[in-house]
């Protein structure tokens, strides 16, 4: 017998008695309950984050029926809603820019992003599969300086290559971004098995003072009893030496 399995008879036997006294029973469930701990734990540090993206690269890019120039990057392992809520958090949340929606893109209107330089930016972002039985799904960056002027390779290469940097960068930003959320998940699961817990422990410690006052009572009767068997085992007894 492995010692998990005398484990599981150990605690099975001490939790169906009802005298057991409440060191007892929050000692069985804190120990299993940090074994569970330590499991996910495990899984999560075993997780395999499943992410290949090709190389970015210079593109002509659709805005209002026109072809413009921009970068991109094909990504696979995530779906569009997550990488648009990634991009939302490099650029918006760790980067403070002010984004607005317009007409299917992510839109940034004369700000400034550090790793493009000192200058403010008219940013576009675009994140869309290009069809269902694809499986990349391609991240689209588009820069302009002002009044629609869009940044392509001949006119500033510079800031092209700064563009393509940092959707190379943005795959990884994204696995962290992923091992984040899964944390978050993780962390908020234990938290509400926690609180779960403790209600159980205080269903438990109700019942426990049940059981003790119901057991103390049956005691009581089950002596009223012997004394009434006593009682009658005297007078029986009497009732024969009369006879």
């Amino acid at each position: 017998m492995s010692k998990y399995q005398k484990k599981y008879i150990f605690v099975t036997t001490i939790a169906n008695k009802p005298y057991l006294s409440n060191i007892q029973f929050n000692l069985i469930i804190y120990q299993n309950f940090t074994v569970m701990k330590k499991l996910v734990f495990i899984i999560l540090m075993t997780l395999g984050f499943a992410t290949y993206a090709q190389t970015a690269q210079s593109t002509q890019v659709e805005y209002i029926k026109t072809k413009v120039p921009g970068v991109s990057i094909a990504i696979a392992g995530y779906d569009v809603t997550f990488i648009q809520n990634a991009l939302i958090q490099q650029l918006e949340k760790n980067a403070g820019l002010k984004g607005t929606n317009s007409k299917g893109f992510r839109v940034y209107l004369s700000q400034n992003y550090p790793d493009f330089g000192t200058l403010n930016y008219d940013i576009y972002t675009l994140v869309k599969k290009a069809s269902k039985k694809d499986s990349f799904i391609t991240v689209y960056l588009l820069v302009s300086k002002g009044n629609d002027n869009f940044v392509s390779q001949n006119m500033d290469n510079e800031l092209t290559e700064k563009m393509k940097e940092f959707l190379t960068n943005f795959v990884s930003f994204l696995k962290d971004f992923e091992r984040i959320q899964k944390v978050d998940q993780l962390t908020g699961n234990i938290k509400q098995l926690e609180k779960e817990q403790s209600a159980l422990m205080k269903d438990r410690d109700k019942i426990q003072k049940e059981l003790l006052s119901t057991e103390k009572k049956f005691k009581d009767k089950e002596k009223e009893v012997n004394t009434k068997a006593g009682e009658i085992q005297k007078a029986k007894a009497a009732l024969e030496a009369l006879k």
